[in-house]
């Protein structure tokens, strides 16, 4: 009885009597959405999901029911062994959704699609969509009247070319098949263009959801998995110690992995140099190289870095900046700044490109700061704490900020805030706010700054700072 009670206390995706353990893909090309945001808009509540960071063709799939899978960048393509590990998981009954639109040239992708006797085209959709017998609808409920209203969402994409045992389930305003199911060994494919499918990584676009869940968890349940044994993802199967720092990468992304810790190890002293102190206490311990162009993240501990941003190697400043910047957010742990997180992050990228002589950081800098003043040209009238305040508007006048204190109180503010914050915050300091921010300039600069601050209209006072006079 008590078991059973805490059984019933569990989310639906912990339960053993979930169906479904997916696995999406972000080994071909890194996302955030398919980095868990699929998983919020389709499978919650019915799937298990996890993610292989690791290269595709050594992801283990005995207890997987459904891959997801996207086209793929060009950067990292489908190498055969992982074509052939996928092509023998379907065969073997698993579910493979494959998301993806032709291209000139084609993705990646493509080369796994043809397996399958199918073809990305180049053709472009036509709307309105409509459902075709099987959709399903809701659970359990199939769409068999093909004259019934459309009741597809669609952001647009390509058409696709299928042999003759696929089954079309959605076409476009000229019969031409926008997703498909074809039954292959003892599993089943679904291949859909991208449109049909949510993009924004913060989840808040689940179109089609009301027959994309269905059809997946309906597809995926044909192959049982065991729901007692772990459910587990795959990380990047390369790792390499450089001293304090863990290289992680995978065989796709190995060919940009030497020369990215290379610039990482340019960019670190000057980062050193610009706060005035290392890294937070267990910052920065492992590197990971990202199958991306898109960005990259920071959890403090490890900093993941997008293997092509800003067409890397073929030019370098945006990686110096991208690395700085991700690598800064570990100088500000554990307490993030307040408003300009993100800003203060990039404007460290732009004072290593301009110690490194990179005439690109100064007209990044003079670029936001245009940008900025075009809200607010002194930048005395807006307050950017303000919920409407815009982006522009925050990053230009935080990058205006730190200029004037520079101008004012420098060389080396940075520096100076730095290490006082680090000296006067306390670690266990729940919420660092905008007050406290200009309470530790205040004290780095030896002067009271709140009145410089007001005047470029922040809202902030000393009385409501945590950190003292």
């Amino acid at each position: 009885m008590i078991a059973a009670l805490l059984l019933s206390l569990l989310p639906l995706e912990e339960r053993p009597s979930v169906r479904v353990h997916a696995v999406s893909d972000i080994s071909q090309e890194f996302s955030f959405y398919m980095d868990g945001r699929f998983h919020t808009q389709y499978l919650k509540g019915h799937a298990r999901t996890v993610q292989n960071w690791g290269s595709l063709h050594r992801f283990d799939f005995s207890n997987t029911n459904l891959l997801l899978l996207v086209e793929g960048d060009p950067h990292v393509p489908y190498s055969q062994a992982s074509i052939d590990h996928v092509v023998k998981y379907v065969e073997d009954g698993g579910t493979l959704l494959f998301m993806g639109d032709g291209a000139d040239p084609m993705p990646p992708g493509a080369s796994l699609v043809a397996r399958f006797d199918a073809q990305l085209s180049t053709t472009r959709a036509e709307k309105p969509l409509r459902p075709l017998a099987g959709l399903p609808t809701q659970p359990g409920e199939a769409q068999t009247d093909r004259s019934a209203p459309a009741r597809i969402e669609y952001r647009g994409g390509r058409a696709l070319q299928l042999g003759r045992d696929w089954t079309p389930l959605v076409e476009d305003a000229k019969q031409r098949p926008i997703l498909a199911r074809r039954v292959f060994g003892k599993g089943l494919v679904l291949l859909g263009s991208r449109g049909l499918f949510g993009h924004q990584p913060d989840a808040k676009d689940p179109i089609n959801a009301a027959w994309v869940t269905p059809l997946l968890v309906e597809s995926a349940a044909t192959k049982p998995i065991d729901p007692k044994r772990p459910h587990e993802g795959a990380f990047a199967e390369h790792r390499r110690e450089l001293g304090p720092l863990t290289l992680e990468y995978t065989d796709g992304t190995q060919p940009y992995a030497d020369s990215i810790v290379r610039e990482y190890e340019l960019v670190r002293p000057h980062l050193v140099a610009l706060t005035g102190v290392e890294p937070a206490p267990g910052m920065i311990k492992n590197f990971l190289i990202l199958p991306t162009g898109g960005g990259g993240f920071s959890s403090g501990e490890r900093i993941a870095i997008a293997a092509w941003w800003g067409d890397y190697p073929k030019h370098r400043y945006p990686m110096v900046e991208l690395i700085s910047h991700e690598a800064g957010h570990s100088w500000v742990l554990p307490h993030p700044e307040p408003l300009w997180n993100e800003p203060i992050a990039t404007y460290l990228g732009i004072l290593v490109g301009q110690r490194l002589q990179m005439p690109e950081a100064q007209q990044e800098l003079e670029r936001q700061l245009a940008a900025g003043r075009k809200h607010d040209p002194d930048f005395t009238k807006l307050n950017p704490l303000a919920d409407d305040a815009p982006r522009d508007l925050v990053w230009g006048k935080s990058y205006f900020v730190f200029e004037e204190l520079e101008r004012r109180h420098g060389p080396g503010v940075l520096a100076k805030y730095f290490r006082t914050k680090r000296a006067l915050v306390p670690k266990d300091l729940r919420e660092y706010t905008m007050d406290d921010c200009v309470a530790v300039w205040s004290k780095a600069c030896a002067t009271d700054l709140y009145p410089f601050f007001r005047s470029l209209a922040f809202p902030v006072e000393a009385g409501k700072s945590k950190l003292g006079p």
